[in-house]
């Protein structure tokens, strides 16, 4: 009786992980999924990574890195011992697969999970028994019950016996030198306690264990909606701040000197980026779903949308101020991406403010040492370091 509990699927996947035998495989390798590749590359696993963007592919090949906290060095160690690909008949052969895709949203700011559902059909078309599948990309409650435990159901496998599945969303901050794997912690909201505990088991000791996937989906929504709608007071109170010629910044380094109940955030043109000005769209999109209101977001995502506005108000003040119009003023840009650091430009405002720029008769040169060409409107201009 206890050879045959030791070989239940669940324990022999907890043995190959103990003992980094355990395959593991990264769907999506973008500014999460290559770095979460590497990261158990480093930690002695062997490791998969797929990417539908054979250019992306080919580009890790040849050694070169396409992620600014990914050093080409860095990709060269990964595949000394590991592999990449664009397809996925290699998938059976992994133990662990983790699903690191994009999930946007689309022209009418509603999720798009095409990307999460294609990845999650050529897992379910390739899963086999005592796999563990953790989704990480950021989604609406439901999501893993959805598109992976329904399915996998339906094919007669069993969560948590034949099928090992988590939800454990990802916490990657790209530039930031201070958090990484290693000191972030990490939800896990398995489908049973053992998929929770084997998640636990591959990710670390940053786990911590939640109780259910729909608990760490909604915990993900609010992490980033929490800071949506906290820029957009700060971006309130910077309106009146400029009215009364204070300076926003010393405002919010003397609110910060309180030691408890304030944190920081300060306005921004644009809440950019792949995380912050998408979830809360997400969770607008899914409240809705269950005829609930969201009041407050939507209010945000106002002033948010108001602040391109605000700019373009204070540069016209500045260049009346001095004799000047808009039509031929030459006017530089510094900063393309949507922070800094980087050289992603994802729902930066930079290319909807050189737009307007462009549309008023101004010259404008672009600086950022990040990238070298900015796309606006289906064009490519150039950017100076």
């Amino acid at each position: 009786m206890t050879h045959l509990h030791l070989t239940t699927p669940a324990n022999l996947l907890r043995e190959k992980i103990a003992t980094k035998e355990a395959k593991i495989g990264v769907i999506g390798l973008g500014y999460v999924g290559l770095p979460h590749a590497l990261h158990y590359g480093q930690k002695g696993f062997s490791v998969l990574g797929i990417d539908i963007n054979q250019e992306r592919i080919a580009q890790l090949l040849s050694g070169d890195s396409y992620i600014d906290d990914v050093a080409d060095q860095d990709v060269a160690t990964y595949l000394a011992n590991n592999q990449v690909a664009t397809t996925f008949e290699l998938l059976p052969a992994l133990d662990v697969i983790f699903i690191d895709v994009p999930t946007p949203i689309d022209a009418q700011q509603q999720p798009d999970l095409t990307a999460l559902k294609s990845a999650a059909s050529q897992v379910i078309a390739h899963v086999r028994q005592g796999q563990l599948i953790i989704l990480e990309s950021t989604s609406y409650p439901t999501t893993t019950l959805e598109h992976l435990v329904t399915p996998l159901l339906e094919k007669g496998l069993t969560p948590g016996k034949d099928i090992f599945i988590a939800f454990s969303p990802e916490r990657v901050d790209p530039g930031n030198q201070q958090f990484n794997f290693d000191n972030t912690p990490k939800l896990v909201g398995g489908v049973t306690e053992t998929c929770t505990s084997l998640a636990m088991a591959v990710i670390g000791d940053m786990a911590v264990a939640v109780s259910s996937p729909e608990v760490a989906e909604m915990a993900k929504l609010y992490e980033n909606t929490f800071r949506f709608v906290n820029i957009a007071l700060a971006d309130e109170l910077s309106k009146l701040c400029h009215q009364l010629n204070i300076a926003i910044d010393e405002v919010l380094t003397a609110a910060a000197t309180k030691p408890f109940g304030f944190m920081r955030f300060d306005p921004a043109v644009k809440i950019g980026g792949h995380c912050i000005g998408v979830d809360p769209f997400y969770l607008q999109w899914y409240m809705a779903q269950q005829q609930l209101s969201t009041p407050l977001i939507n209010t945000a995502a106002k002033i948010d949308a108001s602040m391109l506005d605000f700019l373009m108000v204070k540069l016209l003040t500045a260049l009346t101020e001095e004799g000047l119009s808009i039509s031929g003023a030459r006017i530089g840009v510094l900063g393309v991406t949507y922070k800094k650091n980087i050289s992603d430009t994802r729902m930066s405002a930079a290319p909807e403010l050189v737009n307007i720029l462009l549309n008023h008769g101004s010259k404008v040169s672009l600086f950022d040492s990040h990238v070298s060409s900015l796309s606006v409107k289906g064009q490519q201009l150039p950017v100076s370091p």
